[in-house]
Parts: structure tokens; sequence; C-alpha cells
């Protein structure tokens, strides 16, 4: 039995969330979905830029698309078996949710951790 941080948990779930083909990443793209109201949600890495962050936030808002801030470019990156990620957009309501109950047990209960 492995024990992980509910963080990694998180990121293991963006993992399957890529490998469905459910996720995008890049400015450019998740910009595109986001306009086109197919985005279910948005994470921006806490090293974006104070634009991008502004920009995004904006974006999601005037759309009405949760959007969360969490990880490090390279977190989020490994998270999705590529290099790093400033942005990375969730196309699925499903994995939606589940990454907002994992992300709020991150906020309200620290870096517990969970068996695998």
């Amino acid at each position: 039995m492995k024990v992980k941080s509910i963080r990694d948990k998180f990121y293991s779930i963006l993992g399957l969330c890529q490998k469905a083909g459910k996720l995008i990443s890049g400015s450019t793209q998740c910009e595109k979905v986001i306009r086109a109201k197919k985005a279910a949600l948005v994470i921006i890495s806490s090293e974006a830029s104070k634009a991008t962050a502004d920009k995004f936030h904006y974006l999601c808002k005037s759309h009405n698309i949760r959007i969360l801030t969490i990880g490090t470019k390279k977190e989020l990156g490994h998270a999705i078996g590529k290099g790093s990620r400033t942005l990375v957009t969730v196309l699925d309501s499903g994995f939606s949710e589940i990454l907002l109950k994992e992300y709020k047990q991150i906020q309200h209960g620290g870096d517990q951790l969970w068996q695998k």
C-alpha cells in the first residue's frame, strides 16, 4: 500500500484527464475552448505572470467557468506527461468536479495523506 499526499492525488487525476483526452494545455488552445464555452475548469500555475493570471481570471469570470490556481509550471506539466505548463483546461464536467473536491481538501486540510 502506497501513501501519497492529497496534492499527489490531484495531479494523478490531471494525468487521467490527459489520458482520457479531456484536457488541453497552452494559452492559445485554452483561450479558444473558454471562448467556445467548452471548458469545465481552468487550472493555472501559481508561477503564471500577473498578466496571464489576470487575463484568464477575467475570461473565466466572463464565461462563468471556474478557475483554480495551484502548483508550479513543472508540477502541472509533469502531471500531464509534458514539459512545463502554465495553464491547463479540463473539458469534462465529471473530472472537473473530482478535481474541485480534491482542491478543496488541499485548501482546507493542508497536504494530508491518503492510502492507495
